[in-house]
């Protein structure tokens, strides 16, 4: 379900004050658990890349994603410049945006649909610290993030979501790039904490609800640094900065170990679930999975949200 249309903001948002959506899970590490060994945007320029995007896809929505993310998490134009991409920037994201909206289409054509289903632009860092902690002016990191934003939404994502952001100047970039580009498409910014819920350039969680909220987000939460045990602090902070704000949280599987040789992160899609199960007390609108994290691992938060 997913359209280019001003109907946008009514349909999602609507849905989400009526039950809570399931987002997918981690992107990166499983494309490379499937061999791609490549910078994961570069994944959308070519077939064979593309086709793992696509089964990535289809495998978070066989779980229950109501909402898949697009390969762009590193497609702003600063990071694509660090590897020699950014004249590739609108291939890169329009393709992603045609590879989730080919596994829904795939999906709901062989499957009983389990929906609704919705893409979302998905938009990381720029890479760099903005003045005055670093060099990147404000001005440039929106311009940056707005050759990014027009591509996504020309190309018909649902709702655009920033994410995994330690400072609440870059998350207002990004976020003033999106409203340029629409006034009305739903808008989700997820910032990453610590475990005191502060992030690395001391914004603190019960603090950016209300910041963000009036900049112009529809949907505002907290992703990646921590583990669905730790997040669910974050979880209560943000609950009680703002008792009906739409609320949005996908922690990581626990935190990276060595395992013969190879990183893996320790939380159980079981052990993920029985924490997350905690914060629906808190009333989430959408959950989902960050690092780590496998569709194994948003089937047993679908369960959890389903018993609810």
């Amino acid at each position: 379900m997913n359209s280019n249309t001003s109907g946008h903001s009514y349909t999602l948002l609507n849905v989400l004050d009526k039950k809570i959506l399931i987002c997918d899970g981690a992107m990166g590490t499983e494309l490379t658990s499937r061999g791609f060994s490549g910078y994961p945007e570069s994944a959308n320029l070519e077939q064979d890349g593309i086709e793992k995007v696509i089964d990535i896809h289809l495998d978070y929505l066989e779980s229950g994603s109501n909402i898949i993310q697009t390969n762009t998490f590193g497609a702003n134009n600063e990071k694509l410049k660090s590897y020699s991409l950014d004249q590739k920037i609108v291939d890169i994201n329009k393709n992603a945006v045609s590879a989730a909206r080919e596994a829904i289409k795939r999906h709901e054509s062989e499957k009983v649909c389990k929906g609704p289903h919705f893409i979302a632009g998905d938009i990381g860092p720029v890479g760099k610290l903005l003045e005055p902690s670093g060099t990147l002016k404000y001005t440039q990191a929106v311009d940056d993030f707005l050759k990014q934003t027009e591509v996504l939404i020309e190309n018909g994502v649902d709702l655009l979501l920033i994410e995994t952001t330690m400072d609440i100047n870059e998350a207002l970039a990004a976020v003033e790039a999106a409203r340029r580009t629409s006034k009305d498409i739903p808008l989700a910014c997820t910032l990453s904490f610590g475990e005191n819920g502060i992030t690395l350039m001391g914004n603190k969680a019960g603090d950016i609800v209300k910041t963000l909220l009036d900049s112009g987000c529809d949907i505002v939460g907290a992703n990646c640094s921590i583990g669905s045990d730790t997040m669910l602090e974050v979880v209560k902070k943000m609950r009680k900065a703002d008792p009906g704000a739409r609320l949005m949280f996908q922690p990581n599987a626990g935190l990276p170990v060595l395992k013969d040789g190879k990183t893996v992160f320790n939380e159980t899609p079981e052990i993920m679930a029985s924490n997350i199960r905690k914060y629906l007390e808190y009333k989430p609108s959408i959950l989902g999975a960050c690092c780590g994290s496998t569709p194994a691992h948003i089937s047993s938060i679908v369960d959890i949200v389903s018993s609810k």
